[in-house]
């Protein structure tokens, strides 16, 4: 398979798509959980950067279209050209784009000083996570249940990678016990979210390749192994804070706090890995079951 220039910045502005969404829809989800226990300034201090990935997201989402309808001339020309872009909208982006918007923009409520109906925040997290299930490969299959399973599974990656960067700020700058207390909060949604998140993703992963054997017969499989590996790295040092380090913040170890920042850095370096995989995956490989 030839990789040009076009393919590679596609899928570098589709992580960036993921991430910026990703991170302002989970830090949604955070304050919606913890707001109750943080001080005045630590939820301003969550709430600007939830703006500043709102922002992030929907220049991502409108550099997405462009870069798709150059990629189509393999000229820089044709990120501007009208006709290009309107059929790039047309083909499925418009709505997906739609709902994102839409959704971040309920989400950054969660931001507001007043703190208003923070329920509404959290649909707009919801909304703006899963909009890239109505596109793509997923849309692609035609099948109402794959969608939901990969709109179930979007919806877990935002409340888990989300919360990672406000627990990070939190560790740094906060008192250790009311840290230890949001991990604790974060830490009892988490098992379901990844349950819905595994449940979900290895019910579209197994519609996607058809059979078991393309797993490691196709490139599709290998790439979904090593995504495999990646989840499964974050997911030891998920434990190592939930068991370990959790407890001996809220007991006001102060020692706890540079150990949680140092492993939730190192979970965002494997999330960032996961995002660029993915995103490679969408773009460039098709899943054999749709071959």
């Amino acid at each position: 398979m030839d990789i040009g220039v076009w393919d590679v910045l596609a899928v570098i502005v589709k992580a960036a798509l993921y991430a910026a969404t990703f991170a302002a829809a989970g830090g949604a989800f955070f304050l919606c959980y913890t707001g109750s226990i943080l001080e005045d300034g630590e939820r301003r201090k969550i709430g600007r950067r939830i703006e500043m990935c709102v922002a992030a997201a929907v220049a991502a989402s409108a550099l997405r279209i462009a870069v798709t309808a150059g990629s189509m001339t393999g000229d820089a020309s044709g990120m501007i050209d009208s006709k290009l872009i309107h059929m790039v909208w047309r083909s499925g982006e418009d709505s997906a784009v739609i709902m994102r918007i839409a959704g971040l923009l309920l989400a950054v409520r969660a931001a507001m000083p007043a703190r208003p109906s923070m329920a509404l925040a959290a649909l707009g997290g919801v909304c703006a996570a899963t909009s890239f299930a109505w596109v793509g490969h997923a849309h692609a299959t035609g099948s109402f249940w794959t969608q939901a399973s990969v709109a179930l599974h979007l919806a877990g990656v935002a409340f888990w990678m989300g919360a990672l960067w406000p627990l990070s700020v939190l560790a740094r700058d906060g008192d250790p016990r009311r840290a230890g207390r949001a991990a604790e909060r974060f830490g009892a949604g988490a098992v379901a979210a990844v349950g819905i998140l595994v449940i979900a993703g290895l019910f579209v992963l197994s519609r996607f390749l058809g059979h078991a054997s393309a797993l490691w017969s196709s490139p599709y499989g290998a790439a979904m192994c090593l995504k495999l590996a990646f989840v499964a790295a974050l997911l030891s040092l998920a434990a190592i804070n939930k068991l370990k380090l959790t407890p001996r913040l809220k007991a006001g170890d102060l020692a706890a706090a540079p150990s949680l920042r140092r492993t939730i850095h190192a979970e965002m370096a494997l999330a960032a890995l996961i995002l660029l995989t993915t995103a490679a995956i969408t773009t460039l490989i098709g899943p054999p079951a749709l071959g």
